[in-house]
């Protein structure tokens, strides 16, 4: 499948007004989409909270030539997972992102 129609969705939610957790979350979810889109979108949330730096590595070695926005995307995880005033405030709403996106990939995949 040509990924292209849900990376320029998924940076069409980036671009809204989210909180930096959300953009994050969407930002890493981008860079798996690029090389699996198979991949649920709760598994990458679960990786993120797990602070799985070395999941998203591995993903992102097949990707070339955004390697900057990858690691600012590893860093801000790191911090969020380290950052103990957002651990937790922000979880319940992943729930809703995850279902929107979960939405967006069976509207452009179908």
């Amino acid at each position: 499948m040509d990924t292209s129609r849900l990376v320029a969705a998924l940076d069409g939610l980036i671009s809204q007004n989210r909180p930096r957790e959300e953009k994050v979350f969407l930002g890493l979810l981008k860079q798996v989409w690029r090389v699996d889109w198979t991949v649920a979108p709760y598994d990458v949330w679960t990786h993120m909270i797990e602070g799985d730096v070395p999941y998203f590595a591995r993903v992102m070695m097949f990707d070339q030539g955004d390697e900057g926005e990858e690691e600012m995307l590893k860093r801000d995880m790191m911090i969020m997972h380290l950052n103990p005033g957002t651990r937790y405030d922000w979880r319940p709403r992943m729930m809703g992102l995850i279902n929107e996106v979960n939405c967006l990939r069976i509207d452009l995949t179908f």
